[in-house]
C-alpha cells in the first residue's frame, strides 16, 4: 500500500558522459564494439547487433525497429528520435543512457539492467520490462500505457509526467518508486507495491485498483 511519510527524493540519475568529437559510423554489427562513434539518419532496422558494445556514443534519427539487439551493451550513451517499436533488448545493460523523443512501443528490455538512464518523452506503450533491474532511472513524459514490469526490481525509480493506464507491476520489487505527477485508471499488481510515493491526487484510482486485486466491495 502507498505511504504517506515523507521519504527522500529519487536521485536525478547521470547523465551521459559524451564524446566531443565522435567518428561518424553507418551501422552496427553483431559483436561490435565500438567508441565515440556517432550514427545519424541510418535506417538500420531489423538488423542483428546482438552482443555489440557502444561507449561515449550517440545515435539520431536512426530507426532500429524489429532489430535484435539482445544482450547489447550501452555505456554514455545519448539517442535522440530513435525508433525501437518490437526490438529485443533482452538482458541488455544500460549505463549513463538517455533516450529522447524515441518510439518504443512492444520494445523488449526483458532482465534488462538499467543504471542512471532518462527515458524523456518516449513512448512505451506495450513495452516488455519483466524482471529488469531498474536503478536510478527517471521516465518524464512518457507514455507506458499496459507496458509490463512484472517482477522487475525498481529502486530509485521516477516517473513523472507519464501515462500508466494499465502498466502491470505484479510481483515486482520497489524500494524507492515514485509516481507523483503521472496518470493511471489502474495499475496491475498495485497491492503488492512498497516504497511507493503518490500524490493526494492519485489516492483514488490507487486505492481503487488496490482494492479490485484484493476484493473489496464498496457498498
Amino acid at each position: 500500500m502507498a505511504r504517506a511519510t515523507s521519504r527522500k527524493e529519487v536521485a536525478e540519475p547521470t547523465a551521459p558522459e559524451l564524446a566531443e568529437s565522435p567518428d561518424p559510423r553507418v551501422t552496427i554489427a553483431e559483436g561490435d564494439d565500438l567508441v565515440e562513434i556517432e550514427i545519424r539518419d541510418c535506417d538500420l532496422s531489423g538488423i542483428d547487433a546482438s552482443h555489440a558494445r557502444l561507449v561515449r556514443s550517440q545515435l539520431h534519427t536512426t530507426p532500429l525497429t524489429a532489430s535484435r539487439l539482445r544482450s547489447v551493451g550501452l555505456v554514455d550513451v545519448l539517442v535522440g528520435d530513435g525508433e525501437f517499436s518490437g526490438a529485443d533488448l533482452h538482458e541488455a545493460s544500460l549505463l549513463r543512457v538517455e533516450f529522447r523523443n524515441c518510439r518504443m512501443t512492444g520494445v523488449s528490455f526483458s532482465e534488462a539492467e538499467f543504471r542512471h538512464v532518462r527515458f524523456v518523452a518516449c513512448k512505451l506503450d506495450d513495452a516488455n520490462l519483466r524482471m529488469a533491474r531498474l536503478d536510478h532511472v527517471w521516465f518524464e513524459d512518457c507514455s507506458l500505457v499496459e507496458a509490463d514490469l512484472a517482477g522487475a526490481a525498481l529502486g530509485s525509480v521516477r516517473m513523472d509526467r507519464c501515462d500508466l493506464d494499465a502498466l502491470d507491476v505484479s510481483q515486482a520489487v520497489a524500494t524507492s518508486l515514485d509516481l507523483r505527477g503521472s496518470r493511471f485508471e489502474s495499475l496491475r499488481g498495485a497491492s503488492g507495491l512498497r516504497a511507493v510515493r503518490i500524490g493526494a491526487d492519485q489516492v483514488m484510482p490507487f486505492a481503487l485498483g488496490v482494492f479490485a486485486e484484493t476484493g473489496v466491495r464498496i457498498d
